[in-house]
């Protein structure tokens, strides 16, 4: 029995179950795909069939494998949301999500509207597209979960799980997809059937969306994540595997392999330097993606029809196309990060402490008074100074102080490593005062987005011990 409660209940058992389905439930989809774009105008039915089981049975055990978490955790006195460990509630969701959607095509939109033929006529109907966007959100749980735990270092499964999330966005870009078709070559089957110039301009566009594509995928993972070497090599060669299947293009999985090792020796050579890669790092990935891409269809005997000025400009714009992703992602993200923790203007600060759990006011008032632990006069007008377990007077600043401190304290001691995480960067701040924010999260070897995580989260965990706090009146030391 323990055993069993282990294998809905362990989170990195659950992510791992979540792993090896979805696995399953990606390779039947790109069967699938298969069966419908190998052979032009003609779907295979028996393979079509085959990658739709695939499809169902991978969702039907990963449904009823997430319910039993979802009732176990229930029946252990968990809240709803927090049920299932973390990342996964949103991947029960998203499976539920897609099974409504698969019956709703199934009962009511083709028998109205017919299967839509083939191509995108098929991939795009309103249910479908329900359906990849359910599916990306049930292959990413893993990855989810790894960052909310706080995991800097990515785990073989949050890899995969990262693998099978762009797998799910390259299916839904199946269309523009050079690895699918390489309108480039120049013994592409269907090259005579359009003109030269809608070949550039289609074999162009996929050329840079792929190549933008890997790249916020690369920039995602070395965001959130320490990156072991090989890490880029492996997620962007099992998406070229899945790719590749559609139409059989297998000699062209050198190109994705090898703008993972390009990408991963970038990362292990920058590693020596403060801060993470991240313009330089999509830009590589853009500019490698395509000259790869070229080369390897250039080396065949066909070789391409594109020009030198065509073959080189693809390769330039891919480059500076992943170079401004890199420059407008990275920028953007800190600001929409700390702003909510760091920068709120002190008339936003709200006046009075609420009980309630999901309001925002609570991280904003410990946020605040954390700010003002060194000013005594401003501490002493913060609303926390008039909690019951607070004396009134001239001495509140300084019991508020004292409380704020012990129970930092409390939480840098304690077993919960993402909770011990959360008080130890919230003593160095703002008791010791030990550095910037730049600096704590270095010395903690935390991410920029798992360091604010981390921030946001001992901000809840203060709150709700204020308010244990309050309904006994009182204070840790009297404990």
């Amino acid at each position: 029995m323990r055993t069993v409660r282990r294998l809905v209940e362990e989170p990195r058992v659950v992510d791992a179950v979540v792993v090896v389905l979805s696995t399953a439930f990606v390779l039947g989809a790109y069967l699938v795909a298969y069966a419908y774009v190998h052979q032009p105008g003609v779907v295979l039915q028996s393979t079509a069939a085959a990658g739709r089981t695939i499809v169902f049975a991978a969702w039907s055990l990963l449904t009823l494998y997430l319910f039993a978490g979802f009732a176990t955790g229930l029946a252990a006195g968990r809240p709803w949301n927090r049920a299932l460990p973390d990342g996964e509630t949103g991947t029960f969701a998203a499976a539920l999500i897609f099974g409504a959607a698969w019956l709703v095509d199934d009962a009511m939109w083709t028998p109205l509207f017919g299967s839509g033929g083939l191509g995108l006529e098929v991939l795009f109907t309103p249910p479908h597209l329900v359906e990849i966007a359910a599916s990306a959100v049930v292959v990413s749980g893993p990855l989810r979960a790894a960052a909310r735990r706080g995991e800097t270092v990515a785990s073989p499964i949050a890899l995969m799980s990262a693998a099978l999330l762009l797998s799910a966005v390259t299916f839904a870009t199946q269309f523009a997809h050079p690895l699918i078709d390489p309108w480039a070559a120049g013994d592409y089957q269907f090259r005579d059937q359009a003109l030269g110039w809608v070949r550039e301009n289609i074999g162009t566009a996929a050329l840079l969306a792929q190549a933008a594509i890997l790249a916020g995928t690369g920039l995602l993972l070395n965001s959130a994540f320490r990156l072991r070497p090989g890490s880029l090599v492996f997620v962007f060669t099992v998406n070229g595997l899945f790719v590749t299947i559609t139409k059989g293009h297998f000699y062209l999985l050198p190109v994705p392999f090898l703008t993972g090792v390009v990408a991963d020796g970038w990362i292990f050579w920058t590693s020596r330097r403060p801060g993470r890669p991240s313009a330089s790092l999509t830009a590589l990935i853009g500019g490698t993606y395509a000259l790869v891409y070229m080369l390897d269809l250039s080396l065949r005997p066909a070789g391409t029809d594109w020009g030198p000025s065509l073959w080189a400009g693809a390769i330039i714009a891919s480059t500076m196309l992943a170079w401004l992703m890199g420059r407008l992602l990275r920028a953007g993200l800190p600001g929409a990060v700390v702003e909510p923790y760091v920068l709120i203007p002190e008339a936003a600060v709200p006046e009075r402490w609420t009980l309630d759990p999901d309001s925002t006011a609570r991280e904003q008032l410990v946020r605040a008074a954390l700010d003002d632990l060194g000013t005594p006069e401003a501490l002493g007008r913060s609303p926390l100074a008039r909690l019951p377990l607070v004396s009134t007077g001239d001495s509140a600043a300084i019991e508020l102080r004292a409380l704020l401190v012990d129970v930092i304290g409390e939480l840098a001691a304690s077993p919960a490593p993402r909770d011990a995480e959360s008080g130890r960067l919230l003593l160095d701040y703002y008791v010791k005062k030990a550095g910037s924010h730049e600096l704590i999260m270095e010395r903690l070897h935390l991410s920029r987005p798992t360091y604010y995580r981390r921030l946001r989260h001992g901000f809840e965990l203060i709150a709700g011990r204020l308010d244990e706090l309050s309904l006994t009146n009182r204070a840790p030391s009297s404990r």
